[in-house]
């Protein structure tokens, strides 16, 4: 069972029903936005953390072929 209160989850689907189709609407267009948000930040924070293991991998490349 997920963990989250029944009593919270009824007010949210009486808040749904009560409210006009705008309101939904806005509901799902926010969260969609959310999803696409976290989806790009997601995708840049790999990137970043590509480019920073390349550049440790080089830096660290550097090292051993100056030691050797």
């Amino acid at each position: 069972m997920s963990g989250i209160d029944p009593n919270a989850r009824r007010e949210v689907n009486n808040a749904l029903t009560s409210s006009g189709s705008a309101a939904v609407g806005q509901m799902v267009d926010t969260a969609n936005s959310s999803v696409q948000k976290r989806q790009k930040n997601k995708e840049e924070k790999e990137k970043r953390e590509a480019a920073a293991r390349a550049a440790k991998q080089e830096a660290d490349a550097a090292k051993g072929g100056a030691s050797s």
